[in-house]
This record gives C-alpha cells, structure tokens and sequence, in this order.
C-alpha cells in the first residue's frame, strides 16, 4: 500500500466479529485495537449490512466510532444514531421487487427487521440467525411504506445469480449485492452503496477518500474500490471477491481485524 490509512471502515460479520458463535461477539485484542485508533485521530468507521440496531449503536460506542454506516449505506448515523443521511428504494420499486420475489417463492427481510416473510415451505439452506426471526406467510405482508434494505434468499448458488440477474436487468435503480456465501442477495436503493456512503463519512471528516482502506469479506464491500484508496479482503472471503484485489488479509477469527490494522500502522 503506497499510501498511510488516515481512515477504516470495518465490515461487521465475517470481519470485525471475530467471535460469530460466543455472546460478545467480538475479542478484546479486536476492541483494544480498533479504540486506540480512535481514541489517537486516527477513525475505524463500522461499515455494515446491519441495521442501526441496539447491538450496532453499542459496539460503536464500545469502540469509540464516531460514525456507523449501516445497511450497505441506506442508512448513515453518528454514534448517537442521529441520522445523517438515508436512501430509501422507491416506493414503487419495492412493491415490484416483492412482487418478484414472492413469485419466485423466496424467504425475505425487509429494513433488517426480525421477521421473515415467506411461503408456507421449510428453508432447507437455514442459517443459524434466522431460527430467531418471526416467520410470517406472505398473506401476513403488511404495505411497506419506507424500505432502506431487502435481504432474499431461498434458492441455490445458481439460482440465486439468475434471480440477480433477472432484477439487474429490470430494475436501474437499485444496487444488488450476493452475500452470505452466494446464498442471499442485498437489495438497497442505486445510492446506498458501502463505497458512496465511505466517501460520504470521508467529506464529513474531512479525509481524502484515496487515503482512506476498507476491510471486508463480500459482495457489498467491493462496491468501495472505486471510491477509497484500498479494499483489504480478508482470508474467510470467496475466492471471487479475493481476485478483485491484491491486499488480503488473514482470516478474520482471532483478532484478524486487529492484525491487518496493526500490519498497516
């Protein structure tokens, strides 16, 4: 790396969550690092998929954050959620997506809220996280009137590219992201990006974004390459996102955030 980071912005799960399957989720070799960095002038920014949640606000306050960018950018906070900027998808839009989606007759999440809507089937592809959502039938569907982020998932590694595809190429106005390992896609409005809402957080600190390395495992932490400096792929990531650039680093359990912060001071 040819340049000194003035600036990280951290994915969450796969990255600065080191520990997925224990109650803290993250480890005090990760904590330690990331509020030192903080604390000297020198900003870790949260960069998640996540809603501005209770856990999300906490762990930003935990790790002195000054600002969170949640929900691959729909929604932009400061570490007391006030709310800096949103992108909401289209009204219309979103009652398109739905449409396809429930034809399609996949499992899907909307704001990043706790319940799953679905068809009367199992999810065979389930994922520990989703055994605590609420699980409603699409007769239960309210009108959605404010979407910021749609999460689906239901079908194959293959099926799930076509149905990326297949929306691509119907709708301009958003942006899709394949996550989870090729199982789920992230649907946000074209302007919710991680890149755009990293450049965005970089004016308000007044930080060049080109001297500015986001840290990441997927699909919607490539969107930053165009906008930072550099993208640092960690080890866990698929091998598609890893050949995007030439900076990896090691796997993100025990500490792995930790380490490549240290390995670029």
């Amino acid at each position: 790396m040819n340049f000194k980071p003035q600036a990280y912005f951290v994915d969450l799960d796969g990255t600065m969550l080191d520990l997925p399957k224990k109650e803290e989720r993250i480890s005090e070799q990760n904590i330690k690092t990331i509020s030192s960095l903080n604390s000297n002038g020198r900003p870790v920014i949260i960069s998640t998929g996540r809603a501005n949640s209770d856990f999300v606000l906490n762990l930003a306050k935990k790790i002195n954050a000054p600002y969170v960018i949640c929900q691959n950018g729909g929604i932009i906070v400061d570490q007391n959620n006030k709310i800096l900027k949103i992108n909401e998808i289209k009204k219309d839009t979103v009652a398109e997506i739905l449409k396809i989606l429930i034809a399609e007759k996949m499992f899907f999440i909307i704001n990043s809220g706790n319940t799953l809507y679905g068809p009367n089937r199992k999810l065979k592809l389930i994922r520990p996280w989703v055994k605590n959502l609420n699980s409603v039938n699409y007769d239960n569907l309210p009108k959605i009137e404010d979407a910021t982020k749609i999460i689906t998932f239901g079908k194959t590694k293959r099926g799930i590219l076509r149905l990326k595809e297949k929306l691509a190429a119907m709708f301009i106005n958003v942006s899709l992201h394949i996550v989870s390992k090729g199982y789920s896609i992230e649907i946000n409005d074209f302007n919710a990006t991680k890149g755009i809402a990293a450049k965005f957080v970089c004016e308000i600190m007044n930080i060049d974004p080109k001297k500015a390395v986001h840290i990441g495992d997927s699909g919607n932490d490539v969107t930053t390459i165009p906008y930072l400096g550099a993208f640092v792929a960690m080890k866990n990531s698929p091998k598609n996102i890893k050949k995007l650039t030439e900076h990896i680093g090691p796997c993100y359990k025990k500490g792995g955030v930790a380490k490549v912060l240290k390995s670029l001071e």
